[in-house]
């Protein structure tokens, strides 16, 4: 469940308005939950990860004018606490009562739940190198064709989950956030007025569908493949609980907030190096 909010910064670009300097404390209840799905770890590999994306973008925007100045303000911006810090103040801790957050955590904190949480750690990681998502996707296209039951399990998990809606609408909004930065930014002649960056966002959607699909089923085959058929029918019927749910749409109201955050913060970054008004 965890893993499947974080897809969405494949298809981002990544960065919004500054980071807030004080958390809101949460209860320890939540801290218990997020230790239990390894919130730090999450965040460090989503800081690792998106920095990478990110320093690939100066090819398709101002190809060799950032160099070890681009590198070096993105490293400041892709650093795991700020990005947490983000997260825990934009949680809606208000969503899940102290039954829900109880009733979470005792599942991620069980053998089943941990092994979720590694399995999806693990392929997360993988997934991020180039070679091992082609063979991913080989694999998912094969058991796609071969009718395997782990994809009709995986259907009904993401159904459930509402995995696919949920992902696309955050990379929309991500994307949107990085013209707003950009347009902010001074990197058009004249700023771009919503209606238009609209437009353009949502011409995306249909290949971002495609993206999401593809990528958030290749990685769930790579995550669950220890899982027996069993286990993963015990996933799915933890999704369907009124805890799996409210925990859900907080944790997806969480990194939205990351990730516009985050694409923000990029596109006015990009319109500084395409106007070359960096030292």
């Amino acid at each position: 469940m965890l893993r499947a909010a974080l897809t969405s910064l494949i298809f981002v670009l990544a960065s919004g308005p500054g980071v807030a300097q004080t958390a809101p404390e949460i209860s320890p209840e939540l801290q218990a939950l997020f230790a239990a799905v390894e919130m730090e770890e999450n965040f460090e590999i989503l800081a690792e990860i998106g920095l990478e994306d990110a320093v690939d973008l100066e090819e398709t925007l101002f190809p060799g004018r950032g160099g070890a100045a681009w590198r070096g303000i993105l490293s400041g911006y892709y650093r795991a606490a700020p990005l947490q810090q983000v997260f825990v103040e934009s949680f809606p801790q208000d969503r899940m009562s102290a039954a829900e957050i109880s009733a979470a955590t005792r599942f991620f904190a069980s053998d089943l739940g941990q092994r979720i949480i590694a399995g999806e750690l693990e392929a997360w990681r993988a997934i991020s190198d180039e070679e091992t998502e082609t063979v991913a996707n080989d694999v998912y296209f094969r058991m796609l064709e071969e009718n395997a039951p782990r994809i009709e399990q995986l259907t009904r998990f993401n159904e459930v989950n509402g995995f696919v809606d949920l992902n696309v609408s955050g990379a929309l909004n991500s994307n949107y956030a990085f013209y707003r930065g950009m347009s902010d930014a001074g990197a058009y002649e004249q700023a771009l007025p919503p209606a238009m960056m609209l437009n353009e966002v949502w011409g995306q959607e249909p290949e971002i569908r495609r993206n999401t699909v593809l990528w958030l089923y290749s990685f769930q085959v790579m995550a669950y493949e220890d899982l027996t058929d069993a286990e993963m029918e015990a996933y799915i019927a933890f999704s369907e609980t009124p805890a799996a749910q409210a925990y859900n749409a907080a944790l997806f109201a969480g990194f939205d907030a990351v990730f516009e955050t985050m694409s923000y913060r990029l596109g006015t970054t990009a319109a500084l190096f395409m106007s070359g008004d960096t030292l």
